[in-house]
């Protein structure tokens, strides 16, 4: 028989088809008892001498070197002090009128001071007291005085300090002293910048609180926007009221205790002025009395009100008098030389 070699391809065919199903055919199921194995998968070790490669660290930031502490508000206050040591305040126990004996107001108000440690404590500091446990009245008297002067600085906090208002005198004689007021900054490690210093009168204010509207021929304007040489109503000595230029303008700054009296009359005006200014009756603010008489009315209130204001402002207008009309009530000024006139006046009603 002759040999087909289609025939001998197709029985290869068969047989590589017989061993592709055996190959695939799944995997006998294996009894319920056996358990299965399972490969454990090993890593090799790194050698003995290997070092492994350095791992990149991260930048370590640079500590900021730590910034000293912030002095207080006292502290701070102490170093004007150093600065400025002529320092010029109304202390309101004697002024305008003597509120009593200075060590019986010590004494009353030592709990109070003891109750504010961070301003006591720095006053004890500053005077060789700090540690005692009790005080004598001459200390007590001391400590109270340092509060005062303390007090008499202005302060208005900043983004980086406060902001700073004080008045110094200068030594010379006359009733009259020269002096300067003094306004800058400090910062909270008591760094001072000055940024004005202007020439004033140390003297405490005895004049009106700011927005006080002075009559003019123009109309109302504040105490504060007057100058020199603006016409404002005044009277004469005949008791006719006459325009007159103004001569002098001042302002005088107060410190954070500094009161003023809430004048109320009965007709509807009021008027808050320092209890030292003078009335055109020849008295002072401070003396007027709820039931009695100011400018043709009745005094319904005379309350003392502490003052937020920074200055308080007077002026002098030229004529005989010196008054003018503040609120509508009339009053005299404090900028005249001589107010013989006024007390002459007021003599004669």
């Amino acid at each position: 028989m002759r040999d087909n070699p289609l025939t001998r391809l197709t029985a290869w065919l068969v047989i590589g088809l017989a061993l592709l199903l055996v190959a695939c055919a799944p995997p006998a199921p294996t009894d319920a008892g056996s358990a299965a194995t399972v490969e454990a998968i090993t890593s090799t070790g790194l050698p003995p001498d290997h070092t492994p490669p350095p791992t990149a660290a991260l930048p370590t930031p640079t500590p900021l070197p730590a910034s000293p502490g912030e002095l207080s508000i006292s502290e701070l206050k102490y170093r004007l002090l150093a600065e400025f040591p002529d320092i010029f305040f109304c202390d309101r126990d004697f002024y305008p009128l003597p509120l009593g004996d200075e060590m019986e107001l010590a004494l009353q108000r030592f709990a109070e001071l003891q109750a504010n440690p961070e301003e006591f404590d720095a006053i004890l500091a500053h005077n060789d007291l700090a540690g005692l446990g009790k005080f004598s009245d001459e200390q007590k008297l001391l400590i109270y005085r340092e509060h005062k002067q303390l007090a008499a600085i202005r302060f208005e906090p900043t983004a980086s300090g406060y902001q700073f208002q004080l008045q110094v005198a200068k030594t010379g004689g006359g009733a009259k002293l020269s002096g300067e007021r003094i306004s800058g900054l400090i910062d909270s490690q008591g760094a001072i910048t000055v940024q004005e210093r202007k020439a004033t009168i140390a003297t405490c204010p005895i004049c009106l609180a700011a927005g006080t509207l002075i009559d003019t021929p123009s109309g109302p304007l504040p105490v504060e926007s007057l100058r020199p040489g603006t016409v404002v109503w005044t009277l004469d000595r005949a008791g006719v009221r006459v325009a007159q230029p103004l001569l002098r303008t001042g302002s005088t700054p107060v410190p954070d205790t500094h009161q003023v009296v809430h004048l109320v009359l009965d007709d509807g005006r009021q008027l808050w002025v320092s209890p030292g200014h003078p009335t055109a009756d020849g008295r002072r603010v401070g003396q007027i009395q709820v039931g009695g008489a100011l400018d043709g009315a009745a005094v319904l209130s005379a309350e003392r009100v502490t003052y937020s204001g920074y200055a308080t402002y007077d002026l002098l207008p030229a004529g005989e008098t010196g008054f003018y009309w503040a609120n509508g009530i009339l009053i005299a000024s404090t900028l005249g030389e001589d107010n013989n006139w006024t007390r002459k006046n007021a003599e004669g009603r």
